[in-house]
């Protein structure tokens, strides 16, 4: 069940579908325990994240990006099939041109620099 979740939470965030991410992500928390919530929790924040970008709440934004890196980055390179060191990189960017926007080097956050979500490639048996 939770498979279909996180393909289902991958593919709304990709079509920038924030608050059905952040509804899937959630579904994919309530199953969740142990590392696992952790994990579903990191999910759950950056899809959060994403969809206050595009309310322009930078600073609620940056607090939950961070968040879930403290959160994600404890799963290595690959967590359930699904490529954390992508998503990791993504968040980082985002960081980046958030503290740029705040700093006033820059006027607004780059929409283009969302980060796509990946799932592993299977190989054929």
């Amino acid at each position: 069940m939770t498979k279909a979740i996180l393909e289902n939470t991958v593919n709304s965030f990709n079509q920038r579908q924030y608050k059905e991410a952040m509804h899937y992500s959630a579904e994919g928390l309530s199953f969740a325990n142990g590392q696992d919530e952790a994990f579903w929790m990191g999910l759950n924040e950056v899809c959060e994240a994403y969809e206050l970008l595009e309310r322009n709440q930078i600073a609620k934004a940056e607090s939950k990006l961070v968040a879930s890196m403290e959160k994600l980055r404890n799963f290595g390179f690959r967590y359930q099939n699904f490529e954390v060191t992508v998503a990791l990189a993504g968040i980082r960017r985002a960081l980046e041109e958030i503290r740029a926007v705040r700093g006033q080097s820059r006027k607004v956050f780059d929409v283009s620099i969302v980060p796509q979500f990946r799932l592993a490639a299977k190989a054929d048996d």
